[in-house]
């Protein structure tokens, strides 16, 4: 609510990687507000179109710019954003946020927080595991055996961070946070606790140039 309010009248609610519009479409229903779609996949840009959302094929990392955008949204994209190195992840996670820093726009991130008993390192653990042909294969081996295991990135990688990895992104990146939001506690299986997880919850980010 607090990242809506600040959309001026006739600006665009972006949604990078917003795949079918389902949220985008929301807000504009909702809302009465102007949405659009960024998103990599044709058939994703095509079923939101059909949905009545502005869409565009797009890359988070190079969007085109309208120069009509108020609020530039990152709903549970980023952690999608790997590499084969952690270095040249977190280069993808803030360019894709620094893109609009020199725009001025405000930018809302909404993304899994992953908290662990040591630093980041549950976060860590899951972007080597999911990374890795062979360690995804072991994976998908376990969790026919133990089903809360089941991810569908495997051999593809997901870099889940803590928040306070996250809020060093966005300070790094020029950014400051203008308001913050914390989600509710997740249920964390007994599995999943031996990667170390102690918390995990969805913050919401309502990020500002510097």
């Amino acid at each position: 609510t607090i990242a809506l309010s600040s959309v001026k009248d006739g600006d665009f609610v972006v949604d990078i990687g917003g795949g079918c519009g389902y949220f985008a479409g929301a807000i504009k229903r909702e809302l009465n507000l102007f949405t659009r779609v960024i998103d990599m996949d044709p058939v994703s840009v095509d079923l939101a179109l059909k949905l009545g959302v502005e869409a565009m094929v797009g890359n988070a990392l190079q969007p085109d710019k309208n120069n009509d955008e108020g609020l530039v949204c990152f709903n549970l994209i980023l952690h999608h954003l790997v590499a084969s190195s952690e270095s040249e992840t977190l280069a993808l996670q803030m360019q894709a946020i620094s893109n609009w820093r020199e725009s001025g726009v405000k930018v809302f991130v909404n993304e899994y927080i992953y908290e662990s008993w040591f630093d980041d390192l549950s976060g860590w653990i899951i972007y080597q595991i999911t990374k890795s042909k062979f360690l995804s294969n072991v994976g998908e081996i376990v969790s026919k055996v133990i089903p809360s295991l089941k991810a569908n990135t495997f051999g593809v990688g997901v870099r889940f961070r803590s928040s306070t990895e996250w809020k060093k992104i966005f300070n790094n990146t020029g950014f400051m946070i203008e308001a913050e939001l914390k989600g509710e506690e997740e249920f964390i299986s007994l599995p999943r606790r031996l990667l170390l997880i102690k918390n995990i919850r969805r913050d919401s980010f309502l990020l500002a140039a510097k």
